[in-house]
């Protein structure tokens, strides 16, 4: 477990090379550029080219989304491990040859998404009028009719259902003496009643006013067409725009092998982006540039060396002074790198602390194979994630951490599902007694230490035994920062205090009735020791008193913190409780996995009952697996995180970020 070393980097050269310098140094993914102490002398021109390269970058992601709504690319439910290309600089410059091709092909794709949008809206319009044509279609005049030579026509609907005989009554009611008029209702229903009213033009505005107040209200379509012709037209209309949208998407769909260079186009414009975002970090003169950085020491005099020999530039390495905030990148064997990202999520080493990974990697492997503790259930940890690192060696760093980290929670998985004695829970015994005829009161595959559904005390007290060795290795990397800072009485009043105390406490209490309550019986403790036990948890508790606050003067405060210190001794019976969760998450897995097995059984043997037992066990075992998987990844988390890195970490180290820019099918080859 290391924290990279860092070395600072001055670069200076020609401002015609800036650009090809940032490239450079995308390329080599080593550079972490931090922003230059003075104003930025960046041209004004540099927010409108990083404006011009994030609309293009947009353009073609906007691109790629509608070809892939289309035509899906046919890649498989495993395509996002597959990674990458990789190219070579010579590669990557030849292929951004094509890059206006490609924009070209965006901006036509986006083009032919907004004609879709038209013909859909317009054959949405068509639909919508020629749903308000059903009432009018036994009219046989134009729509638009409003009078004869000395009539007045009114055509409209009133809400509701209506009869001849009522609205004749309601027009007497209302127009009394009005009986000079033609009256025809269409097809209505419950909700409406079309109708077409004539009369003379000098009774037509009392008429039309009293029709208006029960709701009259004109077609929403008015046209010089009779109903019949303006649904023909409508239907014409509607089909046209439906063809052209499905022109539109045939050409959309023809444009599929165009994809490629569209995410080209896409991975490009994102590095552009970074470079010119980069900008705002640099320093320039009229024809100089400068950038500052970080550069992990042991690969700074090789890129110092090859920017020299490439470009007209002068590089200048530094040591980095105390007080600087220097960036951090862990740096671990195999076995403990998959778990950085845990570390990383929590936050990186700061000032003066150690890079927890490597210890933090042989608990978390412990402790997660603990909780879930089935055999079966590691072995297809094991093969599953194997596989998958072996198909695809080029998948993201993160996916390959996360795929490692399982592979080895499922080789813990495995060894203490044999410790325990249990393979897809009791499934070898029942599978034994159902189908093979074993007798049930000969267990076939024994646990090579005990059987947790047996002995659930005895787990407990080893849970609790493995979270004070836990809790104790947190304390003692506490105790090794504070001497590799030569804070000595930080440690005496931190460290070594309760370690006395908590140690001689743990001694007093094993011998006594309420470790034999919870455990079965007592461990025998000598006289002599017992009494060194109390006299170890006296000097610690004194200890904590007279120097958890040893710098402060005043003396009564001091005994004040060192009272409110030692009153966290309720936080450690708090943490040591917390590992009681290994007993409740491997306790549930046995359980489920044998309930499920019970209930495979029920059928028999037989050919019916292999296969009921076949679909129940698969099916039963795939979400216990699922939920028990979940459920130890999130303890085993919140275990480090609470309880192991409250005793000795605080984190809030700054990422080392190298200058490039996240893609997503193509990268830089990476260049030594």
């Amino acid at each position: 477990m290391s924290v990279v070393s860092m070395q600072k980097m001055l670069i200076a050269g020609m401002r015609e090379e800036q650009d090809a310098v940032l490239k450079e140094l995308q390329r080599r993914r080593l550079f972490h550029l931090s922003k230059m102490e003075e104003e930025t002398l960046s041209a004004p021109e540099v927010k409108e080219k990083l404006t011009r390269a994030e609309k293009q970058a947009q353009l073609a992601d906007n691109a790629l989304k509608l070809l892939n709504e289309y035509a899906p690319a046919d890649e498989g439910m495993f395509a996002s491990l597959k990674g990458g290309r990789e190219l070579s600089a010579d590669a990557w410059q030849e292929k951004a040859l094509s890059l206006p091709q490609a924009a070209a092909l965006a901006e036509s794709l986006l083009e032919k998404q907004k004609g879709i949008g038209e013909a859909a809206a317009k054959a949405a319009r068509a639909q919508v009028l020629l749903e308000g044509l059903v009432p009018w279609e036994g009219l046989d005049m134009p729509l638009n009719t409003s009078e004869t030579g000395r009539c007045r026509v009114l055509i409209g609907a009133l809400p509701g259902a209506w009869t001849e005989e009522s609205l004749k009554d309601a027009l007497a009611a209302g127009l009394p003496g009005f009986d000079t008029y033609e009256l025809e209702l269409l097809k209505g229903d419950a909700t409406q009643t079309p109708l077409v009213l004539l009369c003379l033009k000098e009774d037509a505005p009392a008429v039309e006013d009293l029709l208006r107040k029960k709701g009259f209200a004109k077609p929403i379509l008015v046209s010089d067409k009779t109903p019949a012709e303006a649904k023909e037209d409508l239907q014409f209309e509607k089909a046209a725009a439906v063809t052209e949208g499905e022109e539109l998407k045939a050409a959309i769909r023809a444009a599929a092998p165009g994809r490629d260079a569209l995410q080209f186009l896409y991975d490009e414009s994102q590095l552009e982006a970074g470079r010119l975002a980069a900008l705002a970090k640099t320093g320039e003169g009229s024809r100089s540039f400068f950038l500052s950085g970080y550069v992990p020491a042991n690969r700074a005099e090789a890129l110092k060396k090859q920017l020299e020999d490439k470009y007209t530039v002068s590089v200048s390495l530094i040591d980095a002074a105390p007080e600087e905030a220097v960036p951090v990148a862990l740096h671990n064997n195999r076995f403990a790198a998959p778990t950085e990202s845990v570390v990383e999520s929590y936050g990186l080493p700061g000032e003066g602390e150690v890079d927890p990974t490597g210890i933090m990697a042989i608990f978390y492997y412990f402790l997660f194979g603990l909780m879930l503790s089935d055999a079966g259930y590691g072995l297809l940890m094991i093969v599953g994630c194997g596989l998958v690192l072996k198909k695809f060696p080029k998948m993201s760093r993160s996916t390959k951490q996360m795929m490692t980290m399982f592979f080895w929670c499922g080789v813990s998985t495995f060894l203490w599902g044999i410790l325990f004695g249990g393979f897809f829970g009791d499934a070898i015994d029942v599978i034994a007694h159902t189908f093979f005829g074993v007798p049930k009161d000969v267990q076939v595959f024994k646990p090579l230490w005990f059987a947790p559904l047996e002995k659930p005390m005895k787990l407990l007290v080893y849970s609790f035994l493995f979270g004070v060795l836990h809790l104790f290795v947190g304390l003692g990397l506490k105790g090794w920062q504070l001497l590799k800072q030569k804070r000595v009485m930080d440690f005496i009043g931190s460290v070594l205090s309760w370690f006395l105390l908590l140690i001689g406490l743990i001694l007093m209490l094993l011998p006594s009735d309420l470790f034999a309550s919870i455990s079965g019986s007592p461990i025998p403790i000598p006289e002599p020791v017992q009494s060194a036990a109390k006299i170890l948890a006296l000097i610690g508790a004194v200890g904590l008193l007279l120097f958890a606050a040893w710098d402060r003067k005043n003396f009564g405060l001091r005994l004040a913190l060192g009272a409110y210190e030692l009153y966290g001794i309720t936080g450690w019976l708090s943490d040591v409780l917390s590992y009681s969760r290994l007993l409740a998450l491997g306790l549930a897995t046995g359980v489920i996995a044998s309930v499920i097995n019970s209930m495979a059984s029920m059928f028999g043997g037989g050919v019916k009952g292999a296969i009921l037992f076949i679909i129940i066990f698969l099916v039963g075992h795939a979400l216990n697996m699922a939920i028990n998987l979940l459920g130890a990844y999130v303890h085993t988390n919140r275990l480090q995180y609470v309880e192991f890195f409250g005793k000795f970490y605080d984190g809030g180290g700054e990422a080392y970020e190298p200058l490039t820019t996240d893609t997503t099918k193509y990268y830089h080859m990476e260049e030594t």
